[in-house]
């Protein structure tokens, strides 16, 4: 199985979705959260190094992608290009 035929398990930000999970890390109390507190935030269930992997723009599970975009309060639809192939 070639790279471009891989099933889609895995998901990374845009450009754009950097800049807005960037801005809502920013919202809470005027105070940056920290990959810590998000880690918390989930209950430990996302590992801190997953949660900077996404942040830098490197792909991570799905699964993982939707429990850290929910835990600033967005959509995976805000910050991904999920115009992606729903076979």
């Amino acid at each position: 199985m070639t790279p471009a035929h891989r099933s889609r398990k895995s998901i990374a930000l845009t450009d754009t979705g950097k800049d807005k999970l960037r801005e809502a890390q920013q919202l809470r109390n005027g105070k940056r959260i920290t990959y810590e507190d998000i880690e918390e935030m989930l209950d430990f269930q996302v590992s801190r190094s997953t949660i900077e992997r996404f942040f830098r723009g490197k792909a991570v599970a799905v699964d993982n992608a939707v429990s850290i975009v929910e835990a600033l309060g967005l959509h995976l639809e805000d910050v991904v290009d999920v115009a992606i192939d729903q076979n």
